[in-house]
């Protein structure tokens, strides 16, 4: 069964699972706390990897300014997403994936993906994807599980290729002429899940 499978038949419960309380929610508001502060006033956010919408319906009264939208490569992540919208909201979902983003050149000011980015088929050209949408001086805000210290040990025991290490990343970000600009650990979640303030290095 694939990653989008998955989602698709978690959709209906995925808002009331026990990951939700112990470490999205803490990512998410960390997440929203850091980009608040990078970009105070967006035009645009993109959430690449909504699930059900709950980060940015928890953005849409802190960017009051903003158009928000969300992709999900699961179609039923998206129809719960819509299905939780509140009327009037400026929130627009559509079923797309990463490495094919429907949007033009430079468009976000700010760029969400909270723990979905080892779910990537092609994290390289989602990383391109991401940079293309990216408006000039935006910010990307990544929240994964990035191996460190021991960990790295165990995932290329493991060869957990979808968690990449944080030189990785790095090597990728520079090929699609980005880089890492800040860093910020969860509090409660530990150190294998930091926060990457990414923007253009050029």
């Amino acid at each position: 069964m694939s990653d989008v499978d998955r989602f698709n038949r978690w959709a209906a419960t995925y808002d009331r699972h026990v990951l939700q309380r112990l470490v999205f929610e803490p990512v998410q508001r960390t997440l929203l706390e850091m980009a608040a502060v990078e970009v105070p006033k967006p035009g645009a956010i993109l959430d690449v990897g909504c699930g059900t919408g709950r980060l940015l319906r928890a953005a849409e009264p802190m960017f009051p300014l903003a158009r928000l939208e969300g992709v999900d490569a699961a179609a039923e992540m998206i129809r719960y997403a819509r299905a939780a919208l509140p009327a009037g909201s400026r929130i627009t979902f559509a079923q797309a994936t990463a490495e094919r983003l429907p949007f033009p050149d430079g468009v976000f000011d700010l760029v969400f993906s909270t723990m979905t980015y080892h779910h990537w088929a092609d994290q390289r050209q989602g990383i391109v994807e991401v940079a293309r949408v990216l408006a000039s001086g935006g910010r990307w805000l990544l929240a994964d599980f990035v191996a460190s210290g021991l960990m790295r040990y165990v995932r290329r025991l493991l060869r957990l290729r979808r968690f990449p290490e944080r030189g990785e990343i790095g090597a990728m970000l520079a090929s699609a002429g980005m880089g890492v600009l800040a860093e910020r650990r969860v509090p409660g979640v530990g150190s294998q899940v930091p926060i990457l303030v990414i923007g253009g290095l050029r």
